[in-house]
């Protein structure tokens, strides 16, 4: 059966305006992107197809078109909110944040900060953040460096017993299946820890079982659940451009419209009267920013 676009577009609207009012709050400035774009290999997901001999992308991934069509690296604080298509027809509606050249540990902690705003702002209470890290990874297949594939395989899937059909010793087992369920409020690696104590948010937790397979993220990664929705809330990670570190995150607005009820705003101003006077006093509001129905 085909979807109620008009009505799913009505509450994909009412979700983006809480999503943009606070990014904008936090300093972040839109931006926006072209459709289509000249295929290069720095872009991600999207649908490639070719017109007059030339190869081109329609709606790639979103970081990587910003990092594409960004020359020189600067500090930059951006948001955008765009479909994105995964190689076929169907695309998945995406709103998220990058902070690029920030300083370390503040970057991330302002950028899960606001996450958390966010989904405050929708009226979306009841969700947690599982921050995790690769770098803690790649210290721990030292020594095992032949099978990091199948260990990040693990990772991804969830899946402790492809580490468990491996040749190595059952120490290092142990050590991979002590950290594949570490999940707390501190750990042995002081980076994270900061992170935690300067968010001071129970809903948010280090986890080294949550690994996102993006091949750009450099260390600290997290994702965005709900105990009343299969599927992540969305999710980022750390990467370095260009030099300069960087932050970000993508919500995925379908699985928000699932938790997002729809009755936040309270204090819209009902007005009626002669038509000419009640425009009038509708546009003097408007202009201070009061919300209005004009009845």
């Amino acid at each position: 059966m085909k979807k109620d676009l008009l009505s799913e577009s009505e509450r994909l609207a009412d979700i983006t305006k809480y999503l943009r009012r606070t990014f904008e709050l936090w300093g972040y400035r839109e931006v926006f992107l072209p459709t289509i774009e000249e295929f290069s290999e720095e872009l991600r997901k999207g649908t490639k197809f070719v017109y007059d001999n030339e190869f081109y992308v329609i709606k790639p991934d979103l970081t990587s078109q910003i990092l594409a069509n960004l020359k020189e690296p600067r500090r930059l604080k951006l948001y955008y909110i765009s479909e994105v298509l995964d190689g076929g027809i169907r695309g998945k509606w995406q709103a998220g944040v990058e902070f690029i050249g920030g300083e370390d540990i503040k970057m991330q902690v302002e950028v899960l900060l606001t996450v958390i705003t966010s989904l405050e702002a929708l009226g979306i209470e009841d969700f947690y953040i599982d921050v995790g890290s690769l770098k803690v990874w790649e210290n721990a297949v030292e020594g095992v460096e032949e099978f990091r594939a199948e260990i990040f395989r693990a990772l991804t899937r969830r899946n402790f017993e492809i580490i468990e059909r491996l040749p190595i010793s059952e120490e290092k087992k142990e050590e991979l299946w002590q950290l594949f369920n570490f999940r707390g409020k501190s750990c042995g690696y002081e980076k994270l820890n900061k992170i935690i104590d300067a968010l001071d948010d129970r809903r948010v937790f280090i986890d080294f079982g949550t690994i996102r397979p993006l091949p750009y993220y450099s260390d600290v990664i997290f994702e965005v659940y709900s105990p009343k929705i299969g599927k992540p809330l969305g999710g980022g990670g750390e990467y370095i451009f260009k030099g300069k570190k960087a932050f970000g995150f993508a919500f995925d607005l379908n699985a928000l419209s699932k938790l997002f009820n729809g009755k936040i705003e309270k204090n819209r101003k009902r007005i009626q009267g002669e038509l000419k006077e009640t425009y009038k006093l509708a546009k003097e509001l408007v202009k201070l920013g009061i919300p209005v129905e004009v009845e």
